[in-house]
């Protein structure tokens, strides 16, 4: 599993700051990482005062595929619903949606939507400029 190197140059940071701005950056990257679904291994911030370093180990190199259930509107519902939930959920026909039953509510149809996972060099690419641009 690959590593990230993440290094930021700066006007000297004052002593007092140094540990609180390495906690920061280390936060903000590892809690995107996990919240795109790139579960990593240890991550590991460093500070002098004029840069901080982080390293993030065993970063997965892609994010895992993401399957999806949709409810969908109920078995017999008007035509301009089941369009929408078929849109919605990207379906060409109802022959694609399978049909469950609910005891409360009857049948509806269901879609199972697959997502295929995105590199995470593209993922990392998005979501890296915005924290070095808003890092306090």
């Amino acid at each position: 599993m690959p590593d990230l190197l993440l290094e930021l140059f700066s006007e000297e940071i004052p002593a007092r700051m140094q540990a609180k701005a390495a906690e920061d950056l280390r936060r903000m990257v590892t809690d995107k990482l996990v919240a795109e679904g790139l579960v990593y291994e240890g991550a590991k911030a460093f500070v002098t005062p004029r840069r901080l370093a982080l390293t993030v180990h065993g970063v997965p190199a892609r994010q895992p595929d993401l399957k999806e259930e949709r409810k969908g509107p109920r078995v017999g519902a008007p035509d301009a619903a089941i369009q929408g939930f078929l849109k919605s959920a990207g379906l060409a026909s109802l022959d694609e949606a399978k049909i469950e039953k609910d005891p409360k509510k009857g049948e509806f149809y269901v879609a199972l939507i697959e997502k295929p996972g995105r590199p995470a060099i593209e993922v990392l690419a998005e979501f890296l400029p915005v924290i070095v641009r808003t890092f306090p």
